[in-house]
């Protein structure tokens, strides 16, 4: 009897190990990973069909094709000026706005607490594939590696990457304001918008993007 290789990739975690090729640009080394499943590909394309129908992501979360650039920076500009009280300074009130950096997440993620995470929004089998091929070889030349954290050479890396980025997200204003930035389900905010100017003005954090590199 022959066994299906999609049945193998599922539930016996049979992978392929994954070539690494570097490309050289004279200034620098960029990283490329060789090799994959066909299988990720389709997962890749299933999971974003699926956040975008479900509306998984935020409207914080950049860059997008509703925003490009030039119009993010105009709505940007257009919403502090928008908002409630914001240039009044009678009581000594002040804008501030304050940037900052998660740095490399990739390597930071823990595999056990990503599972647990998938397990939220998909089914067991899927979200303990997606974990677990994280733990493949690395091939170059003669050495191989086994990856510590997130592999992003992988297809659907940059959907768990984004997952995993909005998990952050949700910890910097809370999980309340988040909630009000981001609208119910049945009528979501448009980016950086509030349904009415109270749920605006009753937190110190009213405006919140985050621009994924």
């Amino acid at each position: 009897m022959t066994i299906p290789m999609n049945w193998l990739l599922l539930t016996q975690h049979v992978f392929k190990e994954a070539g690494i090729e570097f490309f050289n640009t004279y200034d620098k080394l960029i990283l490329c990973y060789a090799g994959g499943e066909i299988t990720d590909v389709h997962l890749d394309q299933f999971l974003f069909f699926e956040a975008k129908k479900q509306g998984l992501f935020s409207p914080w979360i950049k860059p997008a094709d509703t925003e490009p650039p030039p119009l993010l920076m105009y709505k940007w500009c257009q919403s502090i000026n928008n908002l409630t009280d914001v240039w009044e300074i009678s009581k000594g009130e002040c804008v501030v706005i304050m940037e900052t950096v998660f740095s490399k997440v990739c390597k930071k993620i823990n595999l056990m607490l990503l599972n647990c995470l998938l397990h939220l929004i998909m089914d067991y089998n899927l979200a303990d594939y997606i974990t677990v091929k994280n733990n493949i070889d690395l091939t170059y030349k003669d050495m191989a590696h086994q990856c510590i954290g997130l592999i992003c050479g992988l297809q659907f890396s940059a959907f768990i990457f984004q997952y995993y980025d909005l998990v952050l997200d949700l910890l910097i204003p809370g999980l309340q304001q988040a909630d009000e930035m981001a609208g119910p389900p049945q009528m979501p905010n448009n980016l950086l918008q509030y349904h009415d100017s109270a749920m605006e003005t009753h937190h110190p954090i009213q405006l919140y993007s985050c621009y994924i590199d």
